[in-house]
C-alpha cells in the first residue's frame, strides 16, 4: 500500500513538473481558495466556503454574522500566501526573520487582548511558555530563538542537497509546529511555509483538508513522541493526491 501511494505521488509530481508554467500558474490561482479555506477551517469550524470565496475573489463579504476575527484571519492567509510565494521564489532559504514575518502576516490584527496585555505581538517569538495542539506541544520560550535558527539552518542544508523534497517540507512543518515558537498562529504558519518551500522546490503545494485534521494531528504527534517523520510524510503524500489528482492530468 505504501509503495503504491509513493508511486502515485511520484507520477503526479512528474506530471506537475512537466506542465507548462502558464498552466501551473492557472492551477495555483484556483488552489489558493481551497488552501485558505481549509487552513482556516482547521482552526475555526464556523467558516464557510462561500465566505472565503468572497474574500479571495472580491476582498469583501456580504451577509456575514459570525466572528469578525475569522474574516481577518482568512484575509491574512491570502496576504501571507502572496508573500511566501514571492519571497521563497526569489530566495528559497529560510531565516528566523522570514519565519517571523510570515507569522506576523498570518496573525496581523488578530491577537486577543489577553495576549496583547501579556506583551505578545504578531511577528515576534512568544514570551510565555504557550503550548498547543492535541498533544499540548511547545518548547520553553527562552529556547525558541535558538531552535528556530537551528531549524532554518537544517532546512537550508537539506535544500542545498536538492533532494528529498517532501521530507524537507514535512520536517519543516512538523518541527516548527513542535517548537511552537509563537503565542498564536503556529499551525497556519507551518502550513504556509511548508507550501512555500514546496513551490520553491518546484513541487505541488498541498491542501491539508479540514476533515482530515484528526489524522493530521495524529501524524504530528508521532513525530513529537517518537521522532519519526514517516507517518506525516505519508499523510502529506495522500493529501497531495487528494488535492491534485484529476486536476492536472
Amino acid at each position: 500500500m505504501a509503495n503504491l501511494l509513493k508511486e502515485r505521488y511520484d507520477n503526479l509530481v512528474a506530471t506537475w513538473v512537466a506542465l507548462p508554467e502558464e498552466r501551473r500558474e492557472s492551477l495555483l490561482g484556483d488552489f489558493v481558495l481551497d488552501y485558505v479555506y481549509n487552513s482556516e477551517k482547521i482552526e475555526n469550524d464556523e467558516l464557510t466556503f462561500a465566505t472565503v470565496s468572497q474574500i479571495i475573489k472580491d476582498d469583501s463579504v456580504k451577509d456575514y454574522t459570525g466572528d469578525v476575527q475569522v474574516l481577518i484571519e482568512t484575509r491574512n492567509l491570502k496576504t501571507s500566501w502572496d508573500l511566501a510565494r514571492t519571497r521563497l521564489a526569489e530566495d528559497p532559504r529560510l531565516s528566523e526573520e522570514l519565519i517571523q514575518e510570515a507569522q506576523g502576516l498570518v496573525t496581523m490584527g488578530t491577537y486577543k487582548e489577553k495576549l496583547l496585555l501579556a506583551g505578545e505581538r504578531p511577528g515576534t517569538f512568544k514570551l510565555e511558555n504557550y503550548v498547543g495542539g492535541p498533544a499540548s506541544i511547545g518548547i520553553p520560550a527562552v529556547e525558541v530563538p535558538r531552535e528556530v535558527g537551528v531549524l532554518a539552518d537544517d532546512v537550508n542544508s537539506y535544500l542545498e542537497e536538492g533532494r528529498r523534497h517532501l521530507t524537507i517540507a514535512a520536517y519543516l512543518h512538523a518541527r516548527l509546529f513542535e517548537i511552537h515558537p509563537f503565542a498564536d498562529g503556529n499551525g497556519r504558519t507551518a502550513r504556509l511555509l511548508m507550501n512555500g518551500v514546496l513551490l520553491a522546490m518546484g513541487m505541488p503545494p498541498i491542501v491539508i483538508r479540514s476533515q482530515d485534521h484528526g489524522a493530521y494531528h495524529a501524524a504530528l504527534d508521532v513525530f513529537h513522541l517518537e521522532g519519526d517523520i514517516s507517518p506525516f510524510r505519508r499523510f502529506l503524500r495522500n493529501e497531495t493526491l487528494l488535492t491534485w489528482e484529476g486536476l492536472i492530468d
